[in-house]
């Protein structure tokens, strides 16, 4: 016996060490040269997506405003060189209070070659971005206007977008270039999820608001997904997307699409831009399901008027509730069914105060598929983005 506990003890001091994560923070009072411990904070949130952080790491933000510093047009910046998180061990970037700390979309013309001004771009694997304010984008910069909060590019695998609030992105900008503004935009990604924000008031004045003169009302988006596969948008809420929709899928090829439990409001002043969900590329396989469609341009789902390449397969719209249509036309591979349609009343609490929680009475109470979803407690789940308690 004593000699099998001496081996048992002489394996455990030699077995490899656990990695030890470990939380650092930014504050506007810190300095870059710091530790990035509690007491001593990094000043930009740059310092998130760099070594030290290591997989498994936090960085928490705290409450302020922050932006670009280098004049790349990207607040954080987690490029190909940046340190990489796992499935197990994601690298999380936080607002240490939610909501508390703003990140900017910058305004810088000819951004450093990123494709857009970006308050923050994931190109690495495994990052939470959680709980930040992000708005911006205020300049009109010709025919190289281009905004977006989040956006998601090849190497962002297993990345996460939630509990932020993206809006007013490009909102202050008069602007002819056909270079869109959207909240979060994906680009041939995978395994993304993208759960539980408010997304609002994105893109440019529309012709003839505060004097503008413009004839792009189709450019900019809620959500951007341009090629993806086993993308999750669920739980979130959109309204005032309506310089193009809340909801794009246009361009690449798109893998397996899952969308919703999402809570969607507004129109496009067009009545030839349709719907809120725009299907608008090749896709082979999704789900639209448990959404709630609200005073949508002819119904939830649109068809590309401008695309000849639009192939999709086996998707299928169900379970959502509209105040009008399911849908603006058809698509040989898209089928609806057992979708609730023409209610008057879906029963917010306070639809003007942009309050999208429900009542009890709500017609979308109790009205789901629970197939596929995450499950609830008292049956039948509620239909968008908010469970009535």
């Amino acid at each position: 016996m004593k000699l099998f506990l001496y081996f048992i003890i002489m394996c455990t001091l030699f077995l490899p060490p656990t990695a030890l994560t470990a939380t650092y923070y930014v504050a506007t009072n810190g300095s870059d040269s710091n530790s990035g411990s509690s007491s001593s904070p990094w000043k930009n949130p740059q310092k998130c997506a760099l070594p030290p952080i290591k997989a498994g790491d936090t960085c928490a933000v705290r409450a302020g405003t922050y932006t670009d510093v280098d004049g790349n047009g990207v607040t954080i910046y987690i490029s190909s060189s940046s340190p990489a998180g796992t499935s197990a061990a994601p690298i999380t970037i936080k607002s240490e209070i939610p909501l508390a700390a703003t990140i900017l979309v910058p305004s810088i013309i000819n951004s450093g070659g990123k494709g857009s001004n970006t308050a923050i771009v994931v190109g690495r694997p495994y990052y939470r971005i959680e709980g930040f304010n992000i708005t911006g984008g205020t300049k009109d910069l010709g025919s190289t206007t281009s905004y977006s909060g989040i956006s998601f590019y090849p190497g962002g695998t297993g990345s996460m977008a939630r509990f932020n609030s993206i809006h007013h992105v490009g909102r202050a900008v008069c602007s002819n270039t056909s270079y869109g503004m959207s909240g979060i935009f994906t680009k041939d990604v995978s395994n993304v999820i993208i759960e539980q924000n408010r997304i609002y008031s994105i893109g440019r004045r529309l012709n003839g608001e505060s004097g503008c003169v413009t004839d792009k009302y189709q450019h900019d988006h809620g959500i951007y997904i341009s090629g993806a596969t086993n993308l999750v948008v669920r739980r979130n809420v959109f309204y005032d997307t309506t310089r193009g929709w809340p909801i794009q899928l246009y361009g690449g090829v798109i893998n397996n699409i899952n969308i919703y439990h999402n809570t969607i409001d507004g129109r496009n002043p067009r009545t030839s831009m349709p719907g809120q969900i725009l299907l608008a590329s090749v896709i082979n396989g999704g789900v639209i399901k448990n959404n709630i469609s609200s005073n949508a341009q002819g119904g939830l789902v649109g068809f590309s008027p401008y695309s000849t390449v639009l192939k999709p397969t086996s998707v299928v719209v169900s379970y959502n509730i509209s105040s009008n249509s399911d849908r603006v036309g058809n698509r040989v591979g898209v089928t609806f069914s057992n979708n609730i349609l023409n209610v008057a009343n879906l029963g917010f609490v306070n639809k003007t105060a942009s309050d999208y929680r429900i009542t009890s009475t709500s017609s979308a109470r109790n009205r789901g598929t629970k197939v596929g979803v995450p499950t609830v407690t008292d049956g039948l789940p509620d239909i968008g983005y908010f469970e009535f308690k």
